[in-house]
């Protein structure tokens, strides 16, 4: 699936290494304002040296500017890269779905090959965009912070021996129950949209025999189970957040206990213990980022697959038949032998054995009750679709 989609993002390989690295520079910097505001606390106040506060205060302005600077340059780098990726996915998806026969179309329905196109395709270029931004970002400060933590007091950094396990044991199981509920949740976008593109499609045959209530019911019926399926899949997600938070409060007052006991014997100093709360919030920050790109990914997965689908999908009409400098000479249409179903599994025919000829010219009028094929036959002399047995010409 990936190998399908790669070549729609290759052309922005520029935008897409620019933005990684902005993200990994802007967290560095990050991680480092911590230990020069830990050098203010523990060496310029404790010594009350005002020109130490100084230097190391306007280090900290310039590295802030700096991290600022490089987290621009990520949206930027991010953005164009995600749209990029967005438009060609697109183009190609639609000019592919231009080359469909009507077949084709209805193995997939109008309806779905919209979401595919609009939905589907925005839910990738957020999800590259955002894997720009936090897939380099969170995972760079996350190990830079622990490995600052452990070298500030690694009996502090035990904390972790609980929180880290906690967290990733979250993801996983709230991961493994989103993941089918999202493509059912596309799923059920699809049947939403067949119902308004019927209901508008068909309005005037709807008001003549007065369906109105009908196709109301129809639409309360599917939009109520979007809605369902809507809030089985983000309630899930939501559920993240609590969990989260509740690890990461609990992970702070671990460490306000422990560290506190430890600056009061004298064995850790406050400047440290500032530093190490910093570096706890900013290690379960990312840890909470990560979930939410991954929650992200899940969904852009399902898409994925749906667009490569469509991508994969090989149309059922070409002009690998035409025999070579082909052309139409008199305007005649004939039928020979032609017979033709819609499915082929199908045992029965819906054309069997037609032969006509009409003359270039001619007014030809089809009679038939509903259902006799008439339009079936039509479709053929254009190539709507092809017919499985006889010639058209």
């Amino acid at each position: 699936m990936m190998k399908k989609l790669w070549p729609y993002a290759r052309p922005l390989t520029g935008w897409i290494c620019v933005g990684i690295v902005c993200g990994a520079a802007e967290a560095i910097f990050e991680l480092l304002i911590p230990l020069v505001m830990s050098d203010i606390v523990d060496i310029g106040i404790a010594t009350g040296d005002q020109a130490f506060i100084l230097r190391k205060g306007v280090l900290m302005v310039v590295m802030a500017l700096v991290s600022l600077c490089f987290g621009v340059g990520a949206a930027i780098c991010s953005s164009t890269a995600g749209q990029g990726f967005g438009a060609n996915l697109r183009r190609a998806e639609y000019e592919h779905i231009q080359e469909f026969a009507f077949s084709n179309i209805e193995k997939f329905s109008t309806a779905s090959l919209v979401t595919r196109l609009t939905n589907d395709v925005n839910s990738m270029q957020m999800s590259l965009m955002m894997g720009i931004r936090l897939l380099v970002r969170a995972p760079v400060m996350l190990v830079s912070a622990l490995i600052l933590s452990v070298r500030i007091s690694y009996q502090l950094s035990n904390v972790f021996l609980v929180a880290l396990p906690l967290l990733l044991v979250t993801v996983a199981i709230i991961l493994t129950r989103v993941g089918p509920m999202f493509r059912s949740l596309q799923e059920k976008t699809d049947a939403l949209n067949l119902v308004v593109q019927e209901n508008l499609t068909g309005i005037r045959v709807v008001k003549s025999f007065v369906r109105e209530n009908h196709e109301r019911e129809k639409f309360a019926k599917r939009n109520q189970d979007l809605k369902g399926t809507s809030l089985r899949a983000f309630g899930a997600v939501v559920v993240n957040m609590p969990v989260m938070m509740l690890i990461v409060y609990g992970t702070i007052i671990a460490v306000m206990w422990f560290g506190g006991n430890m600056v009061y014997a004298g064995t850790l100093e406050p400047g440290k213990l500032i530093t190490f709360f910093t570096y706890i919030t900013q290690i379960m920050m990312s840890l909470m980022m990560v979930s939410m790109v991954f929650m992200m990914l899940t969904r852009s997965v399902a898409c994925a697959r749906r667009i490569a689908e469509v991508l994969d999908e090989q149309p059922a009409i070409t002009d690998g038949r035409v025999a070579e400098g082909a052309a139409v000479e008199t305007g005649d249409i004939d039928f020979d032998h032609v017979s033709f179903k819609y499915n082929a599994e199908s045992p029965e025919w819906i054309l069997q054995d037609v032969n006509v000829h009409i003359r270039s010219g001619q007014t030809v009028g089809i009679l038939g009750g509903t259902g006799s094929g008439k339009t079936s036959l039509v479709s053929l002399i254009p190539r709507l679709y092809e017919a499985q047995e006889g010639t058209v010409r």
